[in-house]
């Protein structure tokens, strides 16, 4: 499924002022993940009460953001590419400070526990990540899934060079969350072709065949949710 940037309807959500959000994907889809594109006013806020269910991902689109967790006295202002990961059991404050409008992706996801192993708060920037290759493109992780398997979400950065495209066609287990950061491309889902171009949104069902295409004259750039590090029989 593909919404591109003009399709999206704004929404009204609890806890926000001056705040809207547009709707990318919840579980009505039959995703295990919330994940929203949030428009900031000047003195725009969210207001999360403390869950011990949801962790959160949060990354700056345009704009600045001040993000407030009381129980770790933590208070970062993120800039573009800026982001955090939010383990559960955190109350936080977004706050947009400046005179302009900031618009930030926020996602939700039930966290799966393994053992006693506990996640870290992590506020850091894109531009930090090193980008290593991968396949036929350079990856950035922006979750450390591979180093700690304590996490059981990853948000990769994923960069092509114009004519760039994957080496095989995907089809696997995990589910995606797409958001195009830069350029434009053409992705075949399940047998059918869709161009995308900066803010269009993309998810990917489980087993849905996948393969990019980057197109254009610049470099194409999304950054993509999967969910990682756990047992697919869990449930059973």
């Amino acid at each position: 499924m593909i919404l591109p940037q003009n399709n999206r309807v704004e929404s009204v959500l609890p806890n926000m002022k001056k705040v809207t959000g547009q709707i990318l994907t919840t579980n009505s889809l039959g995703a295990h993940f919330n994940q929203y594109e949030l428009h900031f006013e000047p003195e725009g806020t969210v207001n999360n009460l403390k869950s011990n269910v949801f962790e959160y991902f949060i990354f700056v689109l345009e704009g600045k953001i001040e993000v407030k967790v009381e129980k770790i006295n933590r208070d970062e202002e993120l800039s573009v590419g800026g982001y955090t990961y939010l383990p559960v059991g955190l109350d936080y404050i977004l706050l947009n400070s400046s005179n302009k409008k900031s618009r930030v992706l926020y996602i939700e996801k039930v966290y799966k526990p393994f053992g006693s192993l506990s996640q870290k708060v992590i506020f850091n920037n894109e531009k930090k990540i090193t980008a290593k290759p991968c396949d036929t493109y350079l990856e950035q992780h922006l979750i450390p899934y591979e180093e700690e398997i304590s996490y059981d979400m990853a948000m990769n950065l994923l960069n092509f060079k114009p004519g760039i495209s994957f080496g095989f066609v995907e089809s696997h287990i995990i589910e995606h969350g797409l958001y195009m950061l830069k350029g434009n491309g053409i992705y075949w889902l399940n047998g059918d072709y869709h161009e995308a171009k900066a803010n269009d949104y993309i998810y990917m069902a489980p087993y849905c065949p996948q393969y990019f295409y980057s197109t254009g004259l610049i470099n194409g750039r999304y950054l993509l949710y999967k969910d990682v590090n756990r047992d697919y029989n869990e449930n059973l």
